[in-house]
């Protein structure tokens, strides 16, 4: 049997974000093959709306210990990590928001190596060099399901007052569709005010929360289109689930090159409401193609499984 690895990572909060599932799902299945996973953030609470079966410890406590792996994909706790005592340093790249503040460390810590998590890292970090481990989902929980009762149900994950995840985009294009017999469902961590321009339409707009993640999976498994507009990701959480559960897909590039492409979604360009519209409505108007596209992604997304995600992690780690 290979030695067990003491690995460590770095969280800035346990909230509800794609960072801190990564982390937490990545930690459970290390330490369920044997190995000592631990998370160490400013505050000692385990996530509420997700599963954790590793301890959390203080920042402080990093350094009482060596590690053989410390990672971090937080911009603001790269240089806790530099300081950590550790055999090998790990900066898990998320996307190109961050993509000047990781080219400055890693050009400031040469003997850190970098890990992205989207195989097109190279689009906004060019002559850097990293490794590719796209991923991943859950596909044991975020699977298919019943779709029960309802009208046509525009699914959408993200908060109203978050510009990058543009879910007023999926309200404006609603809004245009003038669909009376659908609906869309907003499904976020806590509810955002409805801009005026889309009163008329409240009735038909419903806001969810995420945080329980049997629920997440409901609402996934009770709609017919899943959308995400995102304007900029490293791996779109969303669109991965809402394929792990058999929905068709509308969805930008961003976040999605690794698993998204006209056999296994309708990608829209960014900021592109005609385009939605247009998307949404070949989705409504022919299901047959949207349920072949929704099968194609369900086979490809499974080859993203968190699983997947820690062999290949695995392998790195003992380089």
């Amino acid at each position: 049997m290979k030695e067990k690895l003491a690995i460590a990572a770095l969280l800035p909060h346990a909230g509800l974000a794609g960072g801190v599932r990564r982390f937490v799902e990545l930690g459970n299945r290390f330490q369920k093959r044997g190995h000592d996973f631990r998370i160490y953030m400013r505050e000692t609470k385990k996530p509420d709306w997700l599963e954790c079966d590793v301890p959390v410890l203080p920042l402080e406590k990093l350094s009482e210990r060596t590690h053989d792996v410390v990672m971090c994909g937080d911009c603001g706790l790269l240089e806790t990590m530099a300081a950590a005592p550790a055999k090998k340093r790990i900066v898990m790249i998320i996307g190109e928001r961050y993509a000047s503040k990781y080219r400055a460390f890693l050009e400031r810590h040469p003997d850190a190596l970098a890990v992205a998590n989207s195989g097109r890292w190279n689009e906004y970090l060019p002559g850097v060099k990293a490794i590719a481990i796209p991923g991943g989902v859950n596909t044991a929980q975020f699977r298919p399901g019943p779709r029960g009762e309802g009208p046509f149900t525009i699914n959408v994950v993200g908060r109203l007052d978050k510009k990058l995840e543009a879910v007023d985009l999926v309200l404006a294009a609603f809004k245009k569709l003038n669909w009376k017999d659908a609906r869309v469902r907003i499904v976020a961590d806590r509810p955002s005010r409805l801009p005026i321009r889309y009163f008329l339409l409240r009735k038909r707009i419903e806001q969810v929360s995420g945080t329980d993640q049997v629920k997440l999976v409901g609402y996934y498994q009770a709609s017919d289109v899943s959308v995400t507009m995102e304007r900029t990701a490293g791996w779109s959480n969303p669109t991965a689930e809402a394929m792990a559960c058999g929905i068709p897909v509308i969805c930008t590039r961003f976040g999605t090159t690794d698993f998204a492409d006209e056999t296994t979604a309708l990608v829209v360009p960014v900021d592109d409401v005609a385009a939605l519209v247009a998307a949404l409505r070949k989705t409504r108007e022919d299901p047959a193609a949207a349920r072949a596209r929704a099968a194609a992604a369900l086979e490809r997304i499974r080859k993203f499984d968190w699983e997947v995600v820690v062999e290949a992690l695995t392998e790195v780690f003992r380089r």
